[in-house]
């Protein structure tokens, strides 16, 4: 049986720690023969755990796509700024496509997305919107649905990102800085904004949004600390402590810090870095805390917020019915059904799924028998979720109620004239 050949692009934690382990795993059905990293200590390591022809190893993205094809597909799983463009390119190539979210992080490339997937209908152009093959969600919807609590009236879905997570990503970390990446509700959580979509049965027609950036900020810094942890006159007593975060567990967070996270390639890294600087003396502008209300074409509405300030990460949604309430944690796969006729209550346990298995699985079967119908996360499935991230943020610069629709009429409209005039 002749194996699906990949190329995956970008061998940070999704590409090396995710996607090459599903690969081994299911090495009967498929086998990496190419790779890009543009970092020799990553590319090296991935090269000792699997090998592949020394020609075949890229140390950037042009080189590889000057190439006549090389597999048959790509795992797209680099910087979120180079998702949309990366893509693009393999389509044309005559790749199938399986890439990491965001899919695009401007609302240029979100205008052509939809027309790049329409114009290759010949190829799998596939979104690692792995929440689409969880039970949990699908209970959820199978509970929507059914209809057997009324129809629902309003969502309430709380993201909780967990201090831990937000201060090593926003704050220290690669996704700190807006202009750099996209706003938090596009980078972190446009899955979730997907999930509740799905969930109110409708299209989001307008939305409001507020956030600010409260905590992690120069305003909370003092005399007594420092610009690294390492010499902080604070560092005790500090929850965001680079020490506490990195060095007293061995952690899967550390792997993105140091290709050999041992304790001394830590310490020594984090004294100089930015992954050892103060939380309150970054360049980060990332908000710590966000609010947003939608409102759907079939009278549903939702409020939806991210939260840093939280011990745990979770997601947590509860749904608001004629005839009852569901409460729902992602972390601990629960749900709790409430009837409002009855004083029993209803809890169904989800098992423990890897979701990242599941559409990897169906990603190579896809490719293998060319099977690129009915797919759950085709891009253009997906569109929706990307629109509404960038809707909402417009409301929460503009201090606005924003018409979903107009705005993103607006921005094809927009992209129309300036493309026009440039081209």
């Amino acid at each position: 049986m002749e194996k699906v050949k990949i190329a995956i692009i970008g061998t940070g934690l999704r590409g090396a720690y995710t996607y090459a382990p599903l690969i081994e795993k299911y090495k009967d059905k498929c086998e990496i023969v190419a790779f890009v990293e543009n970092k020799k200590g990553r590319r090296d390591l991935f090269l000792e755990k699997y090998p592949v022809s020394e020609d075949m190893v890229f140390d950037n993205l042009n080189d590889f796509v000057a190439h006549d094809k090389l597999a048959d597909a790509v795992i797209i799983s680099h910087y979120d700024l180079l998702h949309y463009d990366t893509a693009q390119v393999a389509l044309v190539k005559g790749y199938d496509v399986l890439v990491e979210t965001p899919v695009a992080n401007s609302l240029d490339g979100l205008v052509h997305l939809k027309e790049y997937s329409q114009k290759n209908k010949d190829r799998l152009f596939m979104v690692a919107y792995n929440n689409r093959y969880s039970n949990f969600y699908k209970k959820l919807k199978e509970i929507v649905d059914n209809k057997e609590l009324g129809n629902l009236i309003n969502i309430s879905y709380n993201v909780d990102i967990g201090y831990q997570n937000f201060v090593h990503n926003y704050v220290r970390g690669n996704w700190r800085i807006t202009s750099d990446t996209a706003t938090i509700m596009l980078t972190n959580s446009c899955q979730d904004i997907d999930m509740m979509i799905s969930l109110s049965g409708g299209n989001c027609q307008k939305v409001s949004c507020f956030s600010d950036l409260r905590v992690f900020n120069w305003e909370n810094f003092n005399t007594r600390m420092s610009e690294n942890c390492f010499r902080c006159g604070e560092e005790e007593l500090c929850p965001f402590s680079a020490k506490k975060m990195y060095l007293q567990e061995d952690k899967f967070i550390n792997n993105s810090i140091h290709i050999k996270p041992t304790k001394e390639n830590l310490e020594a890294i984090l004294k100089e870095g930015p992954y050892g600087k103060c939380v309150f003396y970054c360049d980060n502008d990332v908000c710590d805390n966000l609010t947003s209300i939608f409102k759907f074409d079939n009278k549903v509405t939702a409020n939806f917020n991210i939260n840093a300030f939280t011990k745990e990460s979770d997601k947590k949604i509860r749904l608001f019915f004629k005839e009852g309430e569901v409460e729902a944690s992602f972390k601990e796969k629960e749900i709790k059904i409430k009837k409002f006729l009855t004083n029993n209550e209803e809890v169904i346990k989800i098992e423990q799924e890897d979701t990242d298995e599941k559409l990897f699985v169906d990603f190579i079967d896809r490719v293998k028998n060319k099977n690129y119908d009915a797919c759950v996360s085709d891009v253009g499935e997906v569109i929706q979720s990307h629109v509404v991230t960038f809707a909402a943020e417009f409301a929460n610069v503009s201090e606005t109620v924003v018409d979903v629709k107009s705005f993103f009429d607006d921005a094809v409209e927009m992209t129309k004239q300036i493309e026009k005039m440039m081209f």
